[in-house]
Formats: C-alpha cells, structure tokens, sequence
C-alpha cells in the first residue's frame, strides 16, 4: 500500500503522506489514527484516502493520564543535581517555515536526543519572534562527560546550520535550585 500512499488524485481527499505532512505527524501515526477510528479513511484500490476536512479538523488528544496533582517542588541531592545549557539565538523571518520543517524532521527520526537529558526544549516567544531558546537538562548521574554533550551539540548545529544563525547564539550554563 505504501508505494501508492502519496498519490490521492481524488477532490477533496489526501494521502496518507499529505494527511501526516498537514498534521505534523508521521505515516506511521495516521495509520494507527485511522485503525483507531479517530481518522475516516476510504480504501479506493490499494490506497487509502482521507477527506481532507477531517483531517482541517483533527483535534489531538493529550498524551499520557492527565495530572490529577501538581508535582511538588524538589531539591536535588547534591550528587544528583540539574544542570541546564541554555542557547538563545536569532533565524531569518523568511526561514521560520524551514525551521518548523526541520524541527519536525529531527523530532521524527530521533536523532539530536542529547544522551543523558532528562528534557529537551525549543521555544519561540512571543515578544521576540525571530528567535529561539533551546534548554537542554541534565541530571549529573546520568549526563556523559563534557566532551560528548559538545560533539552532540556540535552536530546539531550543523544540522540547522542553514536555518539558525548561530554567530548570534548566547550561551548561558547553570543549575537547578530547585525544580519539579
């Protein structure tokens, strides 16, 4: 099925592969919608389609059970502590479709995870629309060496190379006081 799956041809409905490209998601993750029943799909010969307004109208659920409580604060051990590397830089306006592209290419193939983080995060902010804040966390008992955390970061600069600016990148590197 997969070999004809980015071919619709018929008004009104998509592909599996345009479904995934208009919803941010894999393939993979419209099949497991469609098995699900939360996305109609019509088998026309050995493909599948999607009418194209309820896939305009998919509305994602949250992941996971939702928080009946929030988490208290915490203070780390002193042999377990965080420790965040915190990187603001600028992009050109004309290139916030390509970062969101990119973005979600990494997120999809899993490369650039940064071994050793406990979260990982990307922010744009209203005020500032050109740039971009990228948080990385660690915990000291799990974090590789020094050396390792730069080779990754350095890799992923070159992957968004064409995307980011990172002559204007500002580094900052500190710990967590407290956290959740």
């Amino acid at each position: 099925m997969d070999e004809y799956a980015d071919y619709s041809g018929l008004p009104g409905y998509v592909s599996i592969k345009e479904a995934a490209k208009m919803l941010g998601i894999s393939d993979k993750m419209v099949y497991i919608y469609i098995q699900r029943k939360r996305l109609p799909a019509l088998q026309i010969a050995n493909v599948l389609v999607i009418p194209i307004k309820d896939v305009q109208n998919f509305k994602f659920n949250s992941e996971g059970r939702p928080r009946r409580k929030t988490p208290p604060w915490r203070i780390s051990s002193r042999d377990n502590v965080l420790f965040v590397t915190s990187i603001t830089l600028q992009f050109e306006a004309a290139q916030q479709d390509l970062l969101a592209e990119r973005l979600r290419e990494i997120r999809e193939s899993g490369l650039y995870d940064f071994p050793g983080t406990v979260t990982r995060y990307v922010f744009s902010y209203e005020g500032s629309p050109n740039t971009i804040e990228i948080q990385l966390v660690w915990k000291t008992s799990v974090a590789p060496d020094e050396a390792t955390r730069e080779q990754t970061l350095e890799e992923f600069r070159q992957a968004l190379d064409d995307v980011l600016d990172w002559s204007t990148a500002q580094y900052k590197h500190g710990r967590a006081l407290m956290h959740t």
